[in-house]
């Protein structure tokens, strides 16, 4: 399994300032995301919610022309 960028990401965050909470996040690929293209993956989603519980209400941008939000918690049983 390869490693994410937002594995990549949240483990710098940890080793270099000791927090695990994460507020939101966003991912582009190649263009913006856009009906829940950019989403983490099953992975990321799982080592996000094992990293700090309280990051089940992270928001996580899924349509960027549409603005539309939703947390980790709403993201995980997909």
């Amino acid at each position: 399994m390869d490693l994410c960028a937002e594995r990549v990401a949240a483990l710098n965050m940890y080793m270099n300032s000791g927090q695990s909470k994460i507020n939101r996040l966003i991912v582009f690929r190649n263009e913006r995301p856009k009906d829940l293209g950019g989403m983490p993956c099953g992975a990321c989603r799982e080592f996000l919610m094992q990293l700090n519980i309280e990051n089940e209400n992270m928001e996580i941008m899924v349509d960027y022309d549409l603005k539309k939000i939703i947390t980790l918690k709403e993201l995980l049983p997909n």
